[in-house]
């Protein structure tokens, strides 16, 4: 295995346990119950995702590597090359807003979308939480996006390294305090903004897009924050109840509506 790839995986699996025990200790919405009934959930729909994420990046491999033949996107620039590799990360993560905001703006996309926005118990397993057609689409569309960009393997890779700490964290229920808060917003989004996007009310959750930055929310004019939401309700209206949350159910609930 790549040792990239292996240190990606290391710190995302080392990363999500050891938030998932913070939760316990110092949990920002307290009185949580059955942690571990909805992190076996969660972790289950995400290892059903791994079925098609491991032959998918694959495939993307052998594609990225072929593509270089034809074509080099900002390569051929000739940047040093980790200006090259600085810039084409940052065009990964926009496409990753992109995406994401697509998926609330577009009925079709947050069918499946929307499986993540119902969970009502809001932690770091949400982040591993996405319907199986969503990430199919995901994949697919991603492909031509990085063979435009010029995207080497490597470049995944890293982004995912890097992308993926922040994303458990983002969703993570551990409590830090307002000022790191509010000094972690200013590069990544942080869990305040990351929890009022999955607030129940539309108008606060079509907002704070960012996977591993935050400033497209600012320069795109999608970030919005709220300072007290300890009250808040998180999940979908109609589609977060306990009967509701079980994984047969959330699976096929996008082909009933």
């Amino acid at each position: 295995m790549d040792s990239l790839q292996a240190l990606s995986y290391t710190t995302a699996v080392t990363g999500g346990l050891l938030l998932w025990v913070l939760e316990g200790v110092v949990p920002f919405f307290k009185g949580r119950k059955s942690r571990g009934r909805h992190a076996a959930l969660n972790l289950s729909i995400a290892s059903l995702n791994l079925l098609i994420l491991l032959p998918a990046g694959v495939v993307m491999a052998l594609i990225l590597e072929q593509s270089k033949t034809a074509w080099l996107g900002v390569r051929t620039w000739e940047l040093p090359v980790f200006l090259e590799t600085i810039l084409i990360v940052l065009l990964i993560d926009l496409w990753m807003y992109i995406w994401h905001r697509l998926n609330h703006e577009v009925d079709f996309l947050w069918r499946f979308h929307s499986v993540h926005h119902s969970d009502p118990s809001l932690d770091v397993t949400t982040a591993w939480r996405f319907h199986y057609v969503e990430i199919v689409f995901s994949e697919l569309l991603r492909l031509p996006v990085f063979v435009l960009i010029g995207a080497e393997i490597q470049d995944v890779l890293l982004y995912s390294m890097l992308m993926t700490p922040v994303i458990e964290f983002h969703h993570s229920n551990v409590s830090i305090s307002p000022s790191t808060d509010r000094f972690l917003r200013t590069v990544i989004p942080s869990p305040l903004m990351h929890r009022l996007h999955h607030s129940v009310v539309r108008a606060e959750h079509d907002s704070n897009y960012g996977s591993m930055l935050s400033f497209w929310d600012r320069i795109l004019g999608s970030f919005k924050l709220k300072q007290d939401i300890t009250g808040m309700t998180l999940g979908l209206d109609n589609e977060s109840s306990p009967e509701q949350q079980r994984f047969g159910v959330l699976l096929a609930r996008p082909f009933h509506n």
